[in-house]
């Protein structure tokens, strides 16, 4: 018989005898050889480990919009046409690449705005928002311009929604001209600038005027609104 199928019957007989021969004359014997076994599995199942994880975000939906310079149209000559609210006068500040605006004056009837010292586009600058995000620019509603110590119904000036433009500054958007809605987008930082200017008017949203402009400062305030 060949040799390895001899060894193969002694291993046999020796399981055998020691497993099935002992177990007939001594159970207790293989209830130990069964019970080490179970024992050697259960070692071999408890190795895995386990480790807690953590897990974190950060929300930062809000930026900083600032206005760095404000919109001044100067010094003017200023007549208002209180025969006709249709009849009004318009002193345009243009934004560009520039730090000098563009100026340009209009006038329908007897009314008119004529510029004697140079003014300033208003300068708003956009930082600590996403990078390479698109935002909305939002310019004010219609207001009015006014001063103390006149009569009623005297001569204001009024800057119309629709009269806003603005010149971007940086970002993908670099030298575009947008109007009210338009969007401009950030640079790499999450940084933008924006020069705006608009349209002053003679008295174009009031009724017929009783007294024309008088030699002080005419002031308003509006509200710029930029958003994802």
């Amino acid at each position: 018989m060949p040799l390895n199928l001899v060894l193969r019957n002694i291993c046999f007989k020796t399981f055998y005898n020691l497993i099935i021969g002992d177990y007939m004359f001594n159970p207790n014997k293989i209830t130990k050889i069964l019970g080490a076994t179970f024992i050697l599995v259960s070692s071999n199942a408890a190795l895995a480990a386990t480790a807690p994880g953590t897990v974190s975000v950060t929300v930062q939906n809000t930026f900083n919009l600032t206005e760095t310079q404000v919109l001044d149209f100067g010094t003017i000559r200023a007549q208002n046409d209180n025969t006709n609210v249709a009849n009004f006068a318009s002193l345009i500040i243009t934004p560009n690449g520039t730090a000098t605006p563009s100026i340009t004056s209009a006038s329908i009837g007897a009314s008119t705005i004529t510029s004697l010292s140079t003014p300033t586009m208003a300068i708003f600058t956009v930082d600590s928002a996403a990078p390479f995000t698109d935002l909305e620019v939002t310019f004010p509603p219609n207001f009015t311009l006014i001063t103390t110590g006149v009569p009623a119904n005297a001569a204001v000036f009024n800057i119309l929604n629709a009269s806003w433009k603005g010149y971007i500054i940086g970002g993908t958007d670099d030298g575009t001209t947008i109007t009210d809605g338009g969007f401009m987008e950030t640079d790499s930082t999450g940084a933008v600038v924006l020069q705006v200017g608009t349209s002053l008017d003679t008295d174009i949203l009031g009724a017929t005027t009783t007294s024309g402009y008088v030699d002080q400062a005419y002031t308003g305030t509006y509200t710029m609104t930029v958003d994802y």
